[in-house]
């Protein structure tokens, strides 16, 4: 079940990938927004509920996953998805048409990856229809986009911009996606030049970052906003991912439920 469609405050907690419910999560439950549909009608009449400095730190932690982003235009990304229902089946529809099988994960280590606290996979949203996939990390000073894409049928339409803007008035953190070199195809010089187009700097070098399971690894360029990546920079966010991502997804073993 996707996590919209469950108004059972527990269900919600369930997508940080906790067991249960910690005193720091208790106290959302004396707070109105327990779910997300509650927090869209929230969010969308400009509304944000009070707290202190320590319960908006707790309250982002369990925000990640559990709750949307929403636009003022009725655009918006889906709670973290649970890998069941029809909302999932339409993203992942999406997914393995845009992104060919050497750019992402077979669907068995995508239902693992999912269950990493650090990890979202949204449905883009447009009203109540499905337009998109974004999938990221929140990872120690930086966001980092693994995939996006909007469905086919709705490109050319201004969404994928709309999306990306979406998120970085959203962020409190950096954003850093990997991007295929400019110059080795046609979609790859497009794809630069529309994040280009967005305040994102195209790294100068090319980086190699950790395969997906029984796949080959591959140059990519980093694209940063609104920061410049010098060769430092990339280094520090490719030890990063390796550590928080690779490093720790091999080595631990993560609960059953998301």
């Amino acid at each position: 079940m996707n996590i919209a469609q469950s108004e059972r405050s527990e269900r919600v907690f369930s997508s940080t990938g906790h067991y249960g419910l910690t005193s720091d999560n208790a106290k959302f439950f004396a707070n109105p927004v327990q779910s997300e549909s509650t927090y869209r009608k929230v969010s969308g009449n400009g509304r944000t509920p009070a707290m202190d400095v320590n319960g908006a730190k707790d309250f982002r932690r369990f925000a990640f996953k559990a709750l949307p982003v929403c636009g003022a235009d009725k655009l918006w990304f889906s709670a973290h998805l649970d890998g069941q229902g029809e909302v999932f089946a339409q993203v992942w529809s999406i997914f393995t048409e845009a992104f060919t099988g050497f750019e992402r994960r077979t669907r068995r280590e995508q239902m693992r990856v999912m269950r990493h606290p650090r990890y979202r996979f949204s449905a883009v949203m447009r009203e109540d229809s499905v337009v998109g996939v974004l999938a990221w990390w929140e990872l120690p000073g930086f966001c980092f986009i693994e995939h996006f894409a909007i469905s086919s049928a709705q490109r050319s339409g201004g969404l994928g911009r709309r999306a990306m803007e979406l998120l970085k008035s959203h962020m409190d953190r950096p954003i850093v996606m990997d991007v295929e070199p400019f110059g080795s195809n046609h979609q790859a010089a497009r794809r630069v030049a529309f994040y280009n187009r967005l305040g994102f700097t195209y790294g100068g070098e090319s980086v190699t970052l950790p395969a997906y399971e029984g796949k080959a690894t591959a140059p990519s360029n980093l694209m940063a906003w609104p920061i410049v990546l010098d060769r430092a920079g990339r280094e520090r966010v490719l030890e990063t991912i390796e550590r928080e991502i690779y490093r720790q997804f091999d080595a631990v073993s993560y609960p059953s439920a998301v």
